[in-house]
């Protein structure tokens, strides 16, 4: 039986001189007379293959003289450095097969956009978005990592929800069965009851937003870490966010080397990401954009223009805490300190990268949660089942959410955040 080794074990010098089996998709392909060069992709990365007239059988050479991109091949040959070789190794080949022979590939140089975006289902074997979604399948699995080391359970949230959990994102509406519903904001608000069964719970999943926003950094459909954590205040909340992140980095850093020099991203952008993340208060953030000379006032959120000012020439994380109250969540947690804000953080990445975790202590006072609620002229009643967890046992308790795709975006130095996600939805694109 024929055993198929991975590119990669041929890239890292494993098998310099032996004869191997090769399988994947012809990449590129450039023919002369006597001879047809093959870039081979498999998942693992490409390799050079050349194919000789008189090397093969004259049916094989036919057969590789007759072959297109995205072709699906098998081959034998001998494996050797080669420093002429675009990375660095070629195989010499001996034998081929054509398992399938494709159509003229409708992709070509200069396409716009747009174009590459409609054809998003072909674009994603580009060896750019191929690399993206590899340091992707990192960034899941070191989150995931950290919280069960840290004792969190991975858990589930529902989807349909009849409940607003972020103030002043847009809302999908659904019809479900005459009853109008919502796609959910955030899972924070069914993670809560769990934490008081589990203390530590977290989930990875899909928030909707329908802000009509047409910048790099927005999308409808953005994947969404999110932790709830008992017995953890505002600062254990910042530990838990700070370390996270800089658990994520250094993974991608050891163990997407490949990948990050594809992509012209240093890894040492990564592993210099070190705990303490810079920190800073709303009010000392407004009084920086002021002197910058940005019309903002007290009160104001920060926009694009403002986060900008705030990390455009810093290379560590920064944390801006105690937001007022009249610009966040209702559930969030009094700040004794200063009455007109909460126990609340945004986390914004470096560069101008904009933020990508949004956390808070939550407020474990049914009665103040019941204030903050009249305060913003919402119905207690709406919200019964989520006060009811204060009645029963409430606990000091935090949690966070991160934009996994913003993350990715500021790791790999990348202009719009639908070049991190297999198919991005946004406002003007639901194809395919």
């Amino acid at each position: 039986m024929k055993v198929f080794t991975p590119i990669h074990e041929v890239l890292d010098g494993e098998h310099d001189g032996e004869s191997i089996y090769l399988r994947g998709w012809v990449h590129r392909i450039r023919k002369q007379k006597n001879m047809v060069f093959v870039i081979l992709r498999d998942p693992s990365g490409v390799v050079q293959a050349v194919i000789k007239e008189g090397n093969v059988s004259q049916k094989e050479y036919d057969a590789a003289q007759s072959m297109l991109i995205e072709s699906l091949i098998t081959i034998h040959g001998s494996a050797k450095a080669d420093e002429r070789a675009p990375e660095g190794y070629e195989i010499q080949v001996n034998s081929l097969e054509v398992l399938h022979y494709a159509e003229e590939f409708p992709l070509t140089e200069n396409l716009s956009i747009e174009l590459l975006n409609d054809y998003r289902h072909l674009w994603m074997r580009s060896r750019k978005l191929t690399n993206a979604l590899k340091v992707r399948d990192e960034v899941f699995r070191a989150a995931r990592e950290y919280l069960r080391q840290k004792g969190f359970y991975e858990t589930t949230s529902p989807m349909f929800v009849s409940t607003i959990g972020e103030e002043g994102a847009e809302l999908f509406e659904v019809d479900y069965f005459g009853e109008k519903i919502y796609l959910t904001q955030t899972s924070q608000m069914h993670l809560e009851p769990q934490l008081f069964a589990m203390e530590k719970v977290f989930t990875l999943a899909p928030s909707f937003r329908g802000e009509k926003s047409r910048t790099r950094k927005h999308l409808t459909e953005f994947w969404h870490l999110e932790a709830e954590e008992a017995w953890c205040d505002h600062e254990c909340n910042i530990n838990r966010q700070e370390e996270l992140i800089t658990h994520i980095c250094h993974s991608v850093a050891k163990n997407r080397l490949s990948e990050l020099e594809e992509l012209d991203i240093s890894p040492d952008r990564l592993l210099d990401i070190q705990t303490p993340f810079d920190r800073i208060t709303y009010s000392e953030a407004i009084e920086m954009c002021q002197k910058e000379g940005l019309d903002i006032e007290w009160g104001d959120d920060l926009r694009t223009e403002a986060e900008s000012v705030l990390t455009d020439d810093r290379k560590n994380f920064l944390f801006v805490e105690f937001y007022p109250k009249e610009i966040k969540s209702f559930y969030m947690k009094h700040n004794e300190e200063d009455p007109r804000t909460y126990k609340n953080n945004d986390l914004l990445a470096p560069e101008g990268y904009a933020e990508i975790i949004g956390g808070s202590q939550r407020e474990d006072d049914v009665n103040k949660l019941l204030e903050n609620l009249k305060r913003i002229g919402d119905d207690p009643e709406k919200y019964k089942w989520y006060i009811d967890i204060r009645r029963y046992g409430s606990v000091i308790h935090s949690g966070f959410g991160v934009g996994i795709d913003r993350l990715i975006t500021w790791m790999l130095k990348l202009d719009h955040i639908r070049d991190v996600v297999p198919f991005p939805r946004t406002v003007s694109r639901i194809y395919p």
